[in-house]
């Protein structure tokens, strides 16, 4: 009996269906890659979908490829061995005197050079593009619309996500990547938070993000704010509040400059417990300032033992426990409606179209074209009624005006992620949202009844002033202190029950202001 031939046979084990597959594979996805690269150079308008797949899914294809090919030739030499073609799996043998295996490795040198520049180059623009804009605001469209359309109108629209999400070093590159596959596949899976929840745990300190532009040490002085306001009237009455706005730092080199920046990790250090994850409920604050004096407050309204206070998670406080929306803010229905107004972009000579607008844009809709219908049905019904001559003559001032009031409502209501104008707390200040008066409302209290403070005027900003519209920098002389567009009648707030009528509880985000008592306290008949 002939023992098996030990020679290999000189058809080449590539020569299989599953290896020539994976070739067809591998130069596949090198031609659609290069052809993609070639598009983008023509076109640099950013695509999320284009990139993701060049730099990510199409890199794998040609690996499946190169995978597919060498377990091809891997299967092929078994089978031949089980024929008794093939006694043993030979190393490859390079004779380059051969013309034949010449030509080979020429052709493999320059399909492996193509391949691995290609390879190398998806590489690094893999890792680009992962820290882009469009990957992190696009490619998951449902999921991140909100936080994306917020964040292209937002004062930091020109930095990049990951300068804040992620920051510098492979330690949180890898760290954030990690979770974000993790992300991936709830969204691939139709099984994430709707609307998606805040703050956003885990997240990189500020003090290693935002500081890197902001610096802390650095804030001083104070800061000119006119406000543009306009009154639920016929005439839309507009005004100004204005004010001064204490932004000074809490470090004792600037010396009396110190205003609300004084929370800052410098010479003093804030550390509060709240109760709920929105940290919007904080009934302990604990204080050290630059001295080293120690004072513990907490709420006289908080119903919570000792014992249950101590097990409440600590955070020392930073940028974000006031800045908690600096990219991804919304602005609210009477706020967004002030400011087209202020900028023309809505003609104030439109009677009553302020409250008209707020009044419709509060509702809640199903979907966006409900919500546009119901906005244009509340105009033109309103104007039909009152004003019938007025909508013949004016048609395009008011469906502009209709326009601009969609967009401000697309601006902050996405059905589809459940988020409208008061699904996320915005903490700086306290018009809409409780904000500073989580810890400032008075309630908080130390064991030697120290309030902690709770009075703006003398540590945040300057009296408000209401008066007329002005040019920027110029005080209203004869602007009034009364800032409040009616006067309540209560006294020092002396009335039981009204101790803790703060701004948010009348200005409450996505309602209406209230415009007297009754809007509260409904008339007996």
């Amino acid at each position: 009996m002939t023992s098996p031939s030990t020679t290999p046979p000189k058809r080449p084990l590539y020569q299989n269906v599953i290896s020539q597959l994976g070739m067809l594979i591998a130069l596949g996805g090198t031609a659609v890659i290069a052809l993609l690269m070639l598009a983008q150079m023509v076109d640099p308008t950013p695509n999320p979908y284009i990139g993701m797949f060049t730099y990510m899914l199409l890199p794998g294809v040609i690996l499946f490829g190169i995978v597919a090919i060498l377990a091809g030739m891997r299967w092929e030499a078994g089978r031949r061995r089980r024929k008794a073609s093939l006694a043993t799996l030979p190393y490859p043998r390079l004779d380059l005197n051969d013309p034949r295996q010449r030509r080979l490795f020429n052709l493999i040198i320059i399909l492996g050079t193509v391949v691995g520049t290609i390879m190398v180059w998806t590489g690094y623009e893999g890792y680009v593009y992962t820290e882009s804009v469009s990957f992190c605001g696009q490619t998951c469209h449902t999921a991140m619309e909100p936080e994306h359309t917020a964040y292209l109108d937002s004062a930091h629209a020109r930095v990049r996500c990951v300068e804040c999400h992620v920051g510098e070093g492979a330690g949180y590159y890898v760290k954030s990547k990690l979770q974000g596959a993790h992300q991936l596949w709830a969204v691939i899976t139709n099984n994430f938070a709707r609307p998606i929840p805040t703050p956003i745990m885990n997240l990189r300190p500020a003090r290693e993000t935002c500081e890197r532009c902001h610096w802390p040490e650095k804030f001083f002085g104070a800061k000119l704010l006119q406000l543009p306001h306009y009154r639920y009237d016929e005439n839309n009455t507009p005004e100004q509040i204005t004010l001064t706005l204490k932004t000074g730092g809490g470090t004792r080199t600037h010396g009396a400059s110190g205003g609300v920046h004084w929370h800052m990790v410098i010479d003093n250090k804030v550390t509060f417990a709240a109760v709920d994850p929105q940290l919007q409920d904080i009934p302990w604050v604990h204080v050290k300032n630059s001295s080293g004096k120690e004072t513990t407050y907490v709420s006289t309204a908080a119903k919570l033992s000792a014992d249950q206070l101590a097990k409440l998670p600590r955070h020392v406080m930073d940028c974000m426990d006031c800045h908690n929306r600096p990219a991804h803010g919304y602005p609210s229905p009477d706020g967004g409606i002030d400011q087209a107004l202020f900028k023309g972009k809505i003609s104030p000579t439109l009677p009553w179209i302020k409250k008209i607008f707020v009044d419709a844009m509060m509702a809640d809709y199903p979907t966006r074209d409900a919500a546009h219908k119901a906005i244009r049905g509340a105009v033109v019904g309103t104007y039909q009624s009152k004003y019938p001559q007025l909508l013949e003559q004016r048609r395009a001032d008011i469906d502009g005006a209709i326009d601009v009031a969609s967009s401000i409502y697309d601006r902050a209501v996405f059905p589809e992620m459940r988020v409208n104008w008061h699904t996320y707390p915005v903490n700086i200040g306290h018009r809409h949202w409780p904000g500073c008066f989580r810890c400032h409302d008075g309630q908080h209290v130390s064991s030697d009844g120290k309030v902690l403070g709770n009075d703006c005027s003398k540590t945040c900003h300057t009296q408000p002033e209401r008066g007329a519209q002005t040019a920027l920098g110029v005080v209203d002389p004869a602007a009034s202190a009364d800032w409040h567009p009616w006067q309540m009648p209560i006294k020092s707030l002396d009335i039981p029950g009204h101790q803790r009528l703060l701004c948010s509880n009348c200005h409450k985000a996505g309602r209406g202001p209230k415009s007297g008592c009754d809007d509260c306290h409904k008339k007996q008949h």
